[in-house]
């Protein structure tokens, strides 16, 4: 610690331009004892020398450090960087956190593509945003993760495709081998996908406006039941036949006709 006045006559001492620094101020200098410099500080040689101002944490020797981190960089300044570091017992933690995640996010990337798999995403997205690690290395992290977000995305778009289509075959297929028939009930066979039933009836009603659809879907381990109709203006006409209808839904959801 040297008193404001007299640091600041230290030849070539570095301080950060516009900060306000106590009085007294620490001055940390490398290669030369800062007792040496307060015997002549307008010594031109101290040029030569690493000397600053700083009211951070120090230590006697390199070594205490062992394990260095960054954690984060950035401009504070025009010109100036800032280092985020641990160091010590800390550095070890953020690179056990890290490993941690890695292991997790290994079992991520080999699990198949499933809404287990999204949930798991998600979460996971939620703990890398989060964590606090090398800086190196969670670029890195963020890097594999968002490849799986991708293949994640290209696998449900062809989930979604697949399903759009089993519905619209289908409903081909009934009007195809009932070409009298006005009319269809059904259960269709995929995950309560409700953008599957609305593309479908959104088609019925601009292409087979004459038919009457009405479409179910239901995911047991979800407990979700989806649907969606058309009813053709001849339906709308005449009038529904509710017992019919009704007797039809019945069947399909295992319940009874009801009012």
């Amino acid at each position: 610690d040297v008193p404001l006045a007299t640091a600041k006559n230290i030849a070539g001492v570095r301080a950060v331009f516009g900060e306000t620094y106590p009085d007294p101020v620490r001055v940390v200098s490398v290669g030369v004892p800062v007792e040496q410099l307060l015997e002549d500080v307008r010594n031109p040689e101290w040029e030569n020398v690493s000397v600053e101002f700083c009211g951070g944490t120090h230590v006697d020797k390199t070594g205490e450090i062992k394990e260095l981190i960054i954690l984060e960089e950035s401009g504070i300044a025009k010109g100036i960087r800032r280092i985020i570091a641990v160091t010590g017992q800390a550095a070890y933690d953020v690179q056990r956190v890290a490993q941690e995640f890695s292991d997790d996010l290994s079992s991520l990337e080999k699990m198949a593509y499933s809404a287990d798999k999204e949930q798991k995403t998600k979460q996971m997205q939620v703990q890398l945003n989060q964590l606090v690690i090398s800086a190196v290395t969670k670029a890195q992290l963020k890097e594999r993760f968002g490849k799986v977000s991708k293949a994640n995305l290209d696998q449900q778009k062809a989930f979604l495709k697949a399903e759009n289509k089993t519905v619209t075959d289908t409903i081909n297929k009934h009007f195809s081998e009932n070409p009298e028939s006005k009319r269809l009930v059904v259960r269709v066979p995929i995950s309560a996908n409700s953008k599957a039933i609305s593309e479908a009836i959104k088609t019925i009603s601009s292409k087979q406006k004459d038919r009457t659809v009405y479409l179910i879907a239901a995911d047991a381990k979800e407990g979700r039941v989806v649907h969606g109709c058309h009813v053709s203006e001849e339906a709308k006409a005449k009038g529904a036949d509710a017992p019919a209808w009704t007797n039809e839904i019945a069947s399909i959801v295992g319940g009874k006709a009801g009012g």
